[in-house]
């Protein structure tokens, strides 16, 4: 994420440097600008978020904290406010009826399922209905999507009115028990009057609870004007911001939402339908800076360990990564994980890690991991568990290579790598979220107490990680 990656040199700048002094202070805020500026962030932003920077910077400081430290957190605070800040945002937890409008490429139909699956997840019958008249491919595409998520679905693709699909589609959902109803209207290459007499006309037989406005994060300050002019044309109630996985116009998106008072409320952060999530700037931020979001992880492995399809996803334990517990029994954990949280890329950064490692490390090839998955079923669970890759001797690199049909030079590759991620980890990782802690003022959290958690326990338990 460029956006992500600028930011993080400046903060870098200042966990580098020997001292803290006017000079070293304009030097980073250059750089925070030059990130800010890049990403598309307004420019009288920047230099109001510039100049709070600074004037905090040479506050009293509090007991404990050296001035390094900060003016870290200072940097940190300062940009979270002018990206939503901490205020938490709360939706109705069992909404009826939400309705997504957006412009042409904006990701509307791919959010409306992914929002679908967020909300089933939840315990809600959802139902979508399809009242993109307008585009050939939408019909397909949405019921494809549902079918996907495993939600009912709505539409008509011989009907050319919006509304009268509507209509329809609310009484046909109805009638299944869908006890929330999503509406993904047409999109347009621009706001005009067409549009906009459609979504009033939707409006009326829908009376949505919540209307979203659904933009890419590639769009920038544009998001802006786009918040701006449907708000004004039929109403919106939040913002649902798509792509924000790569976009170095992330951050514009996001402060052009903040200038227009505009609440963003979930991301879209992949491709996959369980890359969606509710928006918080805390956890956002402290991301893409490479301080972690344990707490997104701790709740998605939660999550997932629920599902009887992948009951061994509850033993994956956060902490033992960071303190460099790192064998072959978690790397194998690890490649079955990725099958729901992601790419291992996706899983270190939310352990705040992921910049410190190698390409080479990160970006492992599929069929590679394949392999490795293959060779490490003939790992006995000695094996598996075994603290140094040295226990893996010659007979039994010959042994699981028999077993495996692969060759003793692939075992060999695979401790190799295990070996080097261990060694990796240990350096970096229990050594940066210490200084994290200590930087951003954030608690320490036992995970070991994860397994058997409800839901709330695990928020309530995550909640020490934000900052104070």
């Amino acid at each position: 994420m460029a956006f992500g990656e600028k930011l993080r040199d400046a903060i870098d700048r200042i966990k580098n440097s020997m001292h803290v002094d006017k000079d070293l202070i304009k030097e980073v805020i250059k750089e925070i600008q030059r990130a800010l500026i890049t990403s598309d962030v307004n420019i009288q932003l920047v230099l109001k978020i510039s100049q709070e920077i600074e004037k905090e910077a040479f506050e009293e400081i509090p007991d404990g904290v050296t001035r390094k430290e900060h003016l870290v957190k200072t940097c940190y605070n300062v940009i979270l406010k002018y990206i939503g800040g901490d205020e938490e945002k709360k939706l109705n937890e069992n909404p009826e009826r939400m309705l997504l409008c957006g412009l042409f490429g904006s990701g509307k139909t791919t959010t409306a399922s992914k929002l679908a699956k967020f909300y089933k997840k939840r315990g809600l019958k959802v139902g979508l209905i399809c009242a993109d008249v307008y585009r050939p491919a939408a019909y397909e595409q949405l019921e494809q999507l549902s079918k996907q998520v495993d939600v009912l679905f709505y539409g008509d693709p011989k009907e050319m009115s919006a509304k009268k699909v509507t209509e329809k589609g609310m009484e046909f959902l109805k009638k299944q028990g869908a006890n929330l109803i999503i509406v993904d209207s047409a999109g347009r290459s621009a706001l005009d009057n067409e549009l906009v007499q459609e979504l009033k006309e939707i409006y009326s037989v829908f009376n949505p609870e919540y209307s979203f406005l659904v933009i890419s994060a590639d769009i920038g300050q544009a998001a802006k004007d786009q918040s701006e002019n449907f708000n004004k044309a039929v109403g919106i109630q939040g913002v649902i911001i798509t792509k924000l996985d790569g976009s170095a116009k992330g951050g514009g998106a996001i402060t052009a939402c903040y200038i227009t008072k505009s609440p963003i409320f979930f991301i879209g952060t992949g491709e996959k339908a369980d890359d969606f999530e509710i928006f918080d700037a805390n956890r956002y931020l402290s991301r893409i800076l490479g301080f972690g979001d344990i707490q997104s992880l701790l709740e998605k492995i939660h999550e997932l360990s629920e599902d009887e399809d992948f009951e061994g996803m509850k033993d994956l334990n956060p902490e033992d990564i960071l303190k460099g517990n790192f064998n072959f029994a978690l790397f194998k954990q690890q490649i079955d994980a990725a099958r729901k949280l992601g790419p291992f890329t996706k899983i270190m950064g939310m352990l705040g890690i992921g910049g410190k490692l190698s390409a080479d490390q990160m970006n492992i090839g599929e069929k590679k991991i394949k392999k490795y998955r293959v060779i490490l079923d003939s790992f006995t669970k000695e094996e598996l568990n075994c603290d140094e890759t040295s226990f893996i001797t010659s007979s039994r690199i010959k042994r699981i290579a028999k077993g495996s049909g692969t060759t003793q030079e692939d075992v060999k590759e695979l401790i190799a790598h295990v070996k080097k991620m261990k060694k990796m980890f240990k350096a970096v990782g229990g050594k940066k979220a210490m200084t994290m802690q200590k930087m951003l003022g954030k608690s320490g959290m036992d995970f070991s107490k994860l397994e058997g958690m409800d839901p709330k326990q695990i928020q309530e338990m995550a909640k020490q990680m934000k900052i104070r």
